[in-house]
């Protein structure tokens, strides 16, 4: 029998896939614009010149590879579930590769992508020349604010153990991140810990809540596919106004909450 998890559960878990993530339409940034004007709290010099055409050849570079993965899901021969725990034959493997490609619309404005900071083609770090000359860490969903390290190239992880104290050596091993932010204690796995940072980080993609995840993996064409792999059940009801909550970067509720000073 086919074990269903927790969807809400399961689509933090989902993130660990968010290789790739696009935008609806290539008008999704001017919508954005026009709504919340453009941010940027740095000295002249410290963005580069060329950083909107830069983020708009990385989107289309993107929105290449999502298009290419949805046909070769389309084109995939039927999995099987066997066992329990079930696991996924025949065509399974490859069906876990595509969904990796296929995971969109992660973030408020729908215009910030995993792979916005992680292209494979730069070992899956930052592809965007300029920004790794300056700035080093990349704009997230809400315009300019930017995350707070270089994209990581890592992408060993997930064979990283839970950071824990060797006595015999003196010295700590595992986790992830030089600065070990990411243990691994709580879920057992540092890989898995680290993905759950940056949908909800106000610097990257900024979701409000963790919800939010779920809900975009609902409505997100490639649904039946996560469904497969992950055993989910997206069946649920939502407030009439989640995709409002959603579409509100985390970064912009803060900005709003936060206390302002009086001349």
């Amino acid at each position: 029998m086919r074990r269903r998890t927790s969807a809400f559960v399961t689509a933090g878990f989902a993130a660990v896939l968010g290789i790739l993530g696009v935008p609806h339409a290539p008008s999704a940034q001017a919508r954005v614009d026009q709504l919340f004007p453009l941010y940027n709290p740095y000295p002249p010099g410290i963005l580069p010149p060329d950083l909107d055409s830069e983020i708009a050849r990385v989107r289309r570079e993107i929105q290449s590879i999502f298009n290419e993965a949805l046909n070769e899901w389309r084109a995939l021969p039927p999995s099987t579930t066997v066992g329990n725990p079930p696991t996924l034959r025949g065509s399974g493997y490859a069906a876990i590769e595509i969904l990796g490609k296929l995971m969109k619309n992660m973030s408020p404005f729908r215009n910030e992508a995993c792979a916005t900071c992680h292209m494979p083609y730069t070992g899956f770090s930052g592809p965007i020349p300029s920004v790794n000359l300056t700035m080093i860490a990349y704009p997230g969903s809400f315009r300019y604010r930017a995350g707070k390290r270089v994209a990581q190239r890592y992408t060993y992880s997930p064979d990283f153990p839970v950071l824990e104290y060797n006595t015999t050596l003196g010295a700590f091993f595992g986790g992830n991140f030089w600065d070990a932010r990411s243990t691994g204690y709580k879920l057992q796995s540092a890989d898995a810990e680290q993905a759950q940072h940056p949908p909800v980080d106000t610097q990257e993609m900024g979701f409000p809540d963790t919800a939010c995840i779920a809900f975009r993996l609902s409505k997100a064409v490639y649904r039946p596919l996560f469904e497969l792999v992950w055993g989910a059940d997206f069946h649920f009801r939502c407030p009439g106004n989640t995709e409002k909550i959603c579409s509100t970067s985390g970064a912009r509720q803060a900005s709003a909450a936060a206390p302002r000073q009086s001349g």
